[in-house]
């Protein structure tokens, strides 16, 4: 058995392994989306991996997908990792122990701090015992039933988004204060995450005073069976900017009534301004075991900061496992 870090060509067989050990209807994954998610195309840059290899045949691999993230007064290159994953014949041998601590060592040796994770049940407990993780957020779930919509006025001023332009790097500077804690929204991540991704159309929009970007939310649809459920999948605006969070989700609803979901679904921190507009709008919130989890990977300035939640803010879009 052989522990080695990702070389040229392993997709083809992550994508394999995938397959047979992960099959899912509503996740499936590409090598169209591995291309987009895991190498160069992402801005922060190429993802490190780790894979297990026994007799010539990837049996396990490991992720973790760089992120720019503000903490306080800086950015630094933090990481999601995703992608954990044992082909049966080899599970409950301790071989994701020994893959998943070279992806760690790996991490301290390119200078990434921390990384977080939306663990299932299963790999909650492994990765918070075995690889130090510690739980930092959990999410209730936000939702709306489709029928329970009120329809609100169409805002003029509201514009569908075709290139998340330089304005939006300027709608993030004058904003991101007031976020302690947040995955850096600039253009270029913005154009990345929900523009280049190949495999899945986004619906963003984005709200302007006098020719003055406000800003944006991003809607996605996803169907299960006779389903089709509405999730705002990010939205972000002057923190306390009442009018413009509000105007944004009322036309995320307007959105999501003309396509006739069944419910609108959400998961959010961070902002208790969009709580309370939720609530006015017949949002309830119910609590769910939604984990985010937390690793320290080496010492930083910022640690305590990051280590509290209230300075996080987090969207479904922070995650690039939440389609």
């Amino acid at each position: 058995m052989e522990i080695r870090a990702y070389r040229e060509g392993d997709e083809k067989q992550i994508m394999d392994l995938d397959a047979r050990e992960l099959p899912s209807i509503w996740n499936r994954r590409t090598l169209d989306n591995w291309y987009w998610k895991f190498t160069d195309r992402n801005p922060a840059g190429h993802s490190l991996i780790w894979v297990a290899e026994h007799c010539g045949q990837l049996v396990g691999h490991f992720a973790a997908v760089p992120f720019h993230l503000k903490v306080m007064d800086e950015v630094v290159t933090a990481s999601h990792t995703i992608g954990a994953l044992v082909d049966k014949k080899f599970q409950n041998r301790g071989l994701l122990k020994f893959v998943g601590e070279k992806l760690m060592e790996d991490q301290v040796n390119h200078n990434i701090p921390y990384t977080w994770g939306f663990p299932n049940k299963r790999a909650h407990r492994f990765e918070n015992v075995v690889l130090n993780y510690n739980d930092l957020i959990h999410f209730d779930r936000w939702t709306l039933q489709g029928n329970s919509i009120s329809k609100t006025n169409l805002n003029p001023d509201i514009r569908r988004i075709m290139e998340f332009s330089q304005e939006f790097d300027l709608l993030w500077e004058e904003c991101a204060a007031a976020y302690p804690v947040a995955i850096q929204r600039d253009s270029v991540f913005l154009n990345w995450r929900y523009l280049q991704r190949p495999d899945w159309e986004y619906f963003p929009y984005s709200l302007y005073e006098n020719d003055k970007l406000k800003g944006y939310v991003v809607l996605k649809l996803y169907r299960e069976e006779e389903v089709l459920r509405g999730h705002i999948i990010d939205i972000f605006a002057e923190k306390n900017d009442a009018r413009t969070l509000e105007q944004l989700i009322d036309h995320s609803l307007n959105f999501f009534m003309e396509k006739e979901v069944t419910e609108v679904m959400n998961l959010i921190w961070g902002n208790l301004l969009i709580e309370s507009l939720f609530l006015a709008k017949g949002f309830k919130r119910i609590p769910a075991d939604i984990p985010l989890i937390l690793r320290i990977n080496k010492e930083h300035k910022n640690i305590d900061k990051v280590k509290d939640n209230a300075n996080w803010y987090f969207t479904m879009g922070d995650s690039t496992e939440i389609f």
